[in-house]
């Protein structure tokens, strides 16, 4: 007795025989090739004179009988050129007429290919510098400055900004800035490796109702949010930054309130589970939008490269988000026009592909993005496949087009995949192991976006969809209560609906929108466990009890859903929205009202405060039945309350200070149930340490500060400190919930000494996490058995060690002709600090003394070092 396996051991493995295979492909891809004779060597032939450069390349594609492949975005506007370069070759011919532009021209077989060339750049390139002023002659703070196809930056507490490395010539400057015109200085000419100075004025405006944002606790990831919407990641942070899987879900693990363990990608939100945050994509709800969920869900099923954007909404959303507790993470897709352009990339997880461009005059834009996991590759390389095989795929497509002026169509698909075998491998200590599990997500959805009017702005959106899973095996392990256990799961979803959205600007200073939304949802669940638990007779023997639940059933419903938002502007600085939403479920047979209220006020050019109270409830999905556990009836809409309040402010040279505060009370929380040893199990429902808790209430509370710097010099860096609480109502007391962390820090840096190289470095720390301590009891039997049994302490009545752990992660860009390689080292867990995701517990039993011993339990992260 006192085998407790730990689920962690057993990762390092084959994450070792994936990085061994990213090497040996690494290698192969990497052989040289022999360049044949370039056409960059024959005789240009032409002889332009004061010509616009578009037309003297046309001419020298027909003098000189090359194909000259480039985007025409690329081309500085207005600019003139002339070459009398007859007996000269074409490379010099292009170097010419190119001169004072940061395009270079590379050799692709029979074409030439015309891309940028940022050493070109940084060896030629001008420095803007200035100031941003408003009329009387103050500073304005964090005005983007843009240089006309070219770099920009933004402006400083005293309004002052450079932009190094533009490309010598005559350019458009423009500064741009929520609550201000847009400025303009045309024909700055820019002097290869000399300063030019320029001062933009700009004029106070309202920003217009619909670009207002007004929800406290919004968090804006990649370069797509919304107006007002600061961003926390950029790409390029997030392309720097260590992470496992470059996943989406993984990467706003890092922002404040955000709580997740080193296996999971399930983002605990303020204190609320996965379950209470609505993850969209492209306005589309997604269902368990993981893989690999047998094993925690360990990625999200969209591809990060695919993404333009992602929003996540923890302080208060508003009416037209509706049937969740916590939070919002919104992802929108890239848009993409111009020629086509390819990326693809490998890690030791996965491969992906992906390739967007637009057609029809750039009416139209496309995208297509693939991945495909290949654990199970190495797995099979290794002789290993029979006993793990984790695999997964997705793929996500785009097709949107411009009908008209007023009117964008675009369709849109989604599917993943992923398939799990377990067999005789160290999972729990066990001594006979089969399981086998796949789930599949296909979604469709066409969207129609209408701005009929400069007022009005109208979308409608129609989708289908089906979820399935299967999962079958069984599990022997004697020194365990049950002694086996065996389960066969079977279950369908499959959904359609329709919304409606407008909105109706009502004159310069109020909006109305209101919307409708109906979806039919029908699930089917066939499931059957048996499982073989000990237990002592009544005459002081050992006997075996046979336990087994089956259900077989179907459940079929509709949600019906409404909205109506109006926001106004009372003030010039105030702006103030109240929404009522209204929900049916025909499932639980239940209808509910919710109404909220946000605002914004800005209080000076530096500083903004955001407020928000509301009612949000959360029903439990038709899909949801917990059929393993025995429920077969539905459980009523848990209701809760919350109040946030957030402010923002640009302390300047560079620092920006955000503070959030929020309560959320939850009323009538569902039973639920759990296991008590929180370790991860392949039937967790069959388990011995699985228990049902009917938690009466539920509370969040929290305070969240962040100061970052991201503008001026190679470094940026952003720290965060979070105080938070969350607890559940338990028999007349207050329970910590299982990702309660009283304490969380996190620190980020990033250093750029040039434009190749990247040093960047991530450090968190929280609190232990609440766990439930048990001990063991032994009776000797009449027939000389010795009986074991745990008996558990207060539920999560104890807590984990402090969890930290540092990051590394160095990066470097190469420019292969024409293209663009980056390749980067990562060293997860530095200095190997020993983090728990639970506890166990080892005993012994000799000459009639029982001895129990706590010992580390499941595993997180080891020190890992990866590429």
């Amino acid at each position: 007795m006192g085998r407790e396996g730990r689920v962690g051991r057993a990762e390092p493995g084959w994450i070792r025989a994936a990085c061994l295979a990213s090497v040996m492909v690494l290698f192969l891809a990497g052989s040289p090739t022999v360049a044949a004779q370039s056409v960059l060597d024959r005789r240009a032939g032409l002889s332009v004179r004061s010509a616009p450069l578009s037309d003297a390349l046309r001419q020298l594609q027909r003098s000189a009988n090359v194909s000259l492949a480039y985007s025409p975005d690329l081309l500085p506007p207005g600019r003139i050129v002339s070459c009398v370069c007859e007996d000269l070759t074409v490379r010099q011919a292009l170097e010419r007429l190119l001169r004072g532009t940061d395009l270079t021209a590379l050799a692709s077989g029979t074409q030439v290919r015309l891309v940028p060339d940022r050493n070109r750049r940084e060896r030629e390139g001008g420095t803007l510098m200035g100031r941003v002023l408003d009329e009387e002659g103050r500073p304005v703070v964090n005005a983007m400055v843009q240089v006309s196809g070219g770099p920009g930056a933004l402006s400083d507490d005293q309004g002052r900004f450079v932009v190094r490395g533009v490309a010598p010539g005559i350019h458009d400057l423009t500064g741009t800035s929520i609550g201000w015109r847009a400025a303009s200085e045309e024909t700055v000419t820019i002097v290869a490796a000399d300063t030019t100075l320029v001062t933009l004025r700009m004029v106070r405006a309202p920003v217009p109702l619909p670009e207002v944002l007004v929800a406290p606790g919004t968090f804006g990831v990649l370069e797509d949010v919304s107006p007002g919407v600061v961003r926390s990641l950029t790409r390029e942070e997030i392309q720097t930054l260590p992470q496992l899987g470059e996943d989406i879900f993984r990467a706003v693990q890092r922002l404040p309130g955000v709580a997740s363990d080193d296996v999971s990608t399930r983002l605990v939100v303020r204190g609320g589970p996965d379950r209470e945050l609505m993850v969209l994509l492209d306005g589309l709800e997604l269902y368990e939008p993981y893989h690999l969920k047998d094993w925690d869900g360990v990625l999200g099923i969209v591809d990060l490269n695919a993404l333009g954007g992602v929003e996540l909404i923890a302080g208060g959303f508003g009416a037209d988000r509706g049937d969740r507790l916590s939070g919002v993470f919104d992802m929108t897709s890239r848009t993409s026009t111009g020629e086509a352009r390819t990326t693809v990339g490998l890690s030791i997880s996965n491969v992906t592909a992906m390739s967007r461009g637009g057609f029809a005059g750039d009416r139209g834009a496309w995208l297509l993005s693939g991945r495909r996991g290949f654990v199970d590759l190495v797995m099979d390389l290794v002789g290993e496949s029979d006993r793990l095989s984790p695999r997964y795929y997705d793929v996500f497509g785009k097709l949107q087009y411009q009908v008209s002026t007023d009117h964008v169509v675009s369709a849109h698909v989604l599917r993943a995949g992923d398939a799990f075998v377990l067999a005789d491998a160290p999972f729990q200590g066990a001594d006979t192991l089969d399981f086998v599990s796949g789930w599949t997500s296909s979604y469709g959805w066409v969207t129609w976006d209408a701005t009929p009017g400069s007022m009005l702005r109208a979308r409608s959106m129609a989708w289908v969809g089906r979820l399935s899973r299967e999962r079958t095996g069984f599990l022997v392990d004697l020194n365990e209560a049950p002694l086996r256990s065996s389960v066969d799961d079977d279950r369908a979803f499959g959904f359609g609906g329709l919304r409606h959205d407008l909105s109706v600007e009502l004159g310069a200073g109020a909006l109305l929108r209101v919307g409708a939304e109906v979806k039919r949802m029908r699930a089917d669940f066939a499931y059957a466990d048996q499982t073989w638990t000990p237990f002592v007779t009544s005459e002081n023997t050992r006997g075996v009890w046979v336990d087994s639940t089956s259900v077989d059933v179907e459940r079929s419903g509709y949600e019906a859903s409404g909205y109506l938002a109006f926001r106004a502007r009372p003030e010039e600085r105030l702006t103030a929205e109240v929404g009522l939403r209204y929900d049916r479920m025909s499932h639980t047979r239940e209808q509910d009202v919710s109404p909220r209220v946000l605002a914004a006020l800005e209080v000076s050019p530096t500083t903004t405060a955001r407020g928000s109270w509301g009612v949000y409830r959360q029903s439990q999905g038709v899909h949801e039945l917990e059929v393993g556990d025995g429920q077969t009836a539905y459980h009523p809409a848990e209701r809760g309350e919350q109040v946030a309040l957030g402010l923002e402010r640009r302390l300047g040279r560079g620092l920006d200070l955000r503070v959030e505060a929020y309560q959320r009370m939850v009323a009538d929380r569902n039973p639920v149930y759990v296991n008590a040893e929180e370790e991860l199990e392949v039937f967790p429902e069959a388990a011995g340490d699985r228990r049902r808790i009917d938690p009466g209430r539920g509370r969040a509370r929290g305070i969240e500060v962040v100061l970052e710097r991201r503008t001026g010099g190679p470094w940026t860096w952003t720290a965060s400190y979070v105080l938070a609480v969350a607890e559940e109502e338990l028999e007349g007391g207050w329970v910590p919930t299982r990702f309660d962390q009283r304490h969380s820090v996190g620190f980020f840096a990033s250093y750029r000494p040039d434009r190749r190289w990247n040093v960047s470095l991530g450090w968190r720390y929280h609190t232990g996490w609440p766990a439930t301590s048990w001990t063991y009891s032994v009776e000797t039997l009449g027939d000389g058995w010795n009986h074991w049994t745990r008996e558990y302490g207060p539920f999560r009545g104890a807590r984990l060690p402090s969890y930290h752990r540092l990051d590394l992660r160095v990066s470097r860009s190469f420019d292969v002709q024409g293209n663009e390689l980056h390749a980067f080292l990562d060293l997860f867990n530095v200095y190997d600090r020993l983090n728990l995701g639970s506890f166990a517990y080892d005993g012994t039993y000799e000459n009639g003394v029982l001895s129990v011993t706590r010992v580390p339990g499941r595993e997180l992260l080891p020190f890992l070092p990866t590429f």
